[in-house]
């Protein structure tokens, strides 16, 4: 299910771009200009050269919003269907579960520079439905049920 479009998502779409843009464009005149006042024209010609296609690849390599630098994690989760697929919590058979797709990012300026971490985690519904509970007990009454158990 798609949200629907709306007036603010289009003008943040718009100054996302024109940030890219501005923040390439102002690399590319630098890359040109700067070489040449120190008397090597060809030099920033070729170097504004090589940052155009930089800055073309990264406009079709962007992810994220320009003004995004960082390390961003990721889990994307969809319903499991197959029937030969085991939970990796239990080792019961999976089918109507959750299987999680995790990635950890590296981001300069929208796009993703690195990929550091990355997998894929399946979990049986019984699974899945013991751990909405943990999130939804409080840390610190889990904290001392664990050291109840210790003792």
């Amino acid at each position: 299910m798609t949200r629907p479009d709306s007036l603010d998502r289009r003008l943040r779409r718009l100054t996302e771009r024109a940030a890219f843009v501005a923040l390439w464009g102002w690399i590319l005149l630098s890359s040109l200009f700067f070489p040449a006042w120190l008397g090597y024209p060809l030099v920033g010609l070729a170097l504004a050269g090589v940052v155009f296609l930089v800055g073309w690849q990264a406009a079709r390599a962007a992810s994220h919003p320009v003004y995004t630098v960082g390390t961003r994690r990721e889990v994307d989760v969809e319903a499991i269907t197959d029937p030969r697929c085991r939970c990796d919590e239990c080792g019961r058979r999976a089918r109507d579960g959750e299987r999680r797709r995790y990635t950890t990012r590296r981001i300069l300026f929208g796009t993703t520079i690195a990929v550091p971490e990355w997998g894929v985690n399946e979990y049986c519904p019984a699974c899945v439905g013991d751990e909405r509970l943990e999130e939804s007990v409080d840390p610190h009454e889990r904290t001392r049920a664990l050291e109840r158990e210790r003792a």
